[in-house]
C-alpha cells in the first residue's frame, strides 16, 4: 500500500510528537510544523493527502492558514481538519475557514485517524480520484501519480481504461463493460478490434514496469495486477492460462 503523507500543524510539540509516533504506527508519513509559515513550507514540499492543523498557532489561527492553502493553486484542495481543545470553534471550522473537518483534541487518536481516512475517502470518490496498491488516478488532470510524483498523463480513453480496471481489481472487466464505460453505449464491432491497440498505447504511455500489470484475456477481458509483492490474499483472482495479451 502506497504510503500516504499527512501534514501535522501544531506548537505543542508534546502531542505533536504523540500523534507522530501514532500515525507512523499505521504506516503513514508524517510530516510536522511548529507554526503556520513552517506549515505551507512543507505543505508545497511534500503535498500531503491530509493536513491536521492546530486552531491557534504562533504566528497565526487555523483560519489564516486554510486561507494560505486555499489560495495555492497546488493545494488548495487539500483536506484540512481542524483539531482543538476549543469545542466552540467546530462551527466556525466550516463556516468562516474553509476547513473539511473538525475533532476535539484530547480524544482517543484513533479518532482522528478514522475522520480522517472516512474523509479522504469520501473527498476523493467525489473528486473521482482511485487509489490501488501503489498507484493513484486523478481524473482531474488525467494522471497516473506514486504518492506525489507524476507517472503519467493519459489522453482521456487511455484513463477511462486504466480508471475500470483499477476500480474493478483484482476481478476481469468484460470488453463490453470497458467500452461502455469508455464510449458510453457504443459497443460496435469495430469498437472491440481497437480496444487491444488502445491497451497497448497505454502499456506504452506507463512504461514495462507499470504496463504489465494490464492483462488481456481471451476469455474474461481484462485485468489490472497488483505486483506480487503487494502480498495479495490467496483468494483473489489471478489470470488463468487463457491470458494472451
Amino acid at each position: 500500500m502506497n504510503r500516504r503523507t499527512v501534514l501535522i500543524v501544531d506548537d505543542d510539540k508534546i502531542w505533536l510528537r504523540s500523534i507522530s509516533e501514532f500515525f507512523r504506527i499505521f504506516n503513514y508519513n508524517v510530516r510536522t510544523a511548529l507554526s503556520c509559515a513552517e506549515g505551507l513550507s512543507l505543505a508545497k514540499e511534500h503535498r500531503p493527502e491530509c493536513v491536521l492543523l492546530d486552531f491557534h498557532l504562533p504566528d497565526g489561527e487555523a483560519g489564516y492558514f486554510c486561507g494560505l492553502i486555499r489560495a495555492d493553486p497546488d493545494l488548495k484542495k487539500t483536506p484540512i481538519i481542524i483539531v482543538s481543545g476549543d469545542g466552540e470553534q467546530e462551527y466556525a471550522s466550516y463556516l468562516n475557514h474553509q476547513a473539511d473537518g473538525f475533532v476535539l483534541k484530547g480524544g482517543p487518536l484513533n479518532k482522528i485517524r478514522m475522520l480522517m481516512e472516512s474523509l479522504l475517502r469520501r473527498i476523493w470518490w467525489e473528486r473521482g480520484i482511485i487509489e490501488k496498491g501503489d498507484l493513484r488516478l486523478e481524473t482531474e488532470n488525467l494522471g497516473v501519480f506514486r504518492g506525489s510524483e507524476l507517472l503519467a498523463r493519459l489522453s482521456l480513453e487511455q484513463f477511462r481504461f486504466f480508471f475500470i480496471l483499477m476500480d474493478r481489481s483484482p476481478k476481469f472487466v468484460s470488453e463490453e463493460d470497458i467500452l461502455k464505460f469508455i464510449s458510453g453505449t457504443d459497443t460496435a464491432p469495430e469498437k472491440y478490434e481497437a480496444l487491444r491497440g488502445l491497451a497497448n498505447r497505454l502499456r506504452t504511455k506507463l512504461g514495462p514496469r507499470l504496463g504489465r500489470r494490464i492483462k488481456g484475456s481471451s476469455l474474461s477481458g481484462w485485468i489490472y495486477v497488483q505486483p506480487a509483492k503487494d502480498n495479495r490474499r490467496k483468494s483473489e483472482p489471478r489470470p488463468g492460462k487463457d491470458l494472451l495479451y
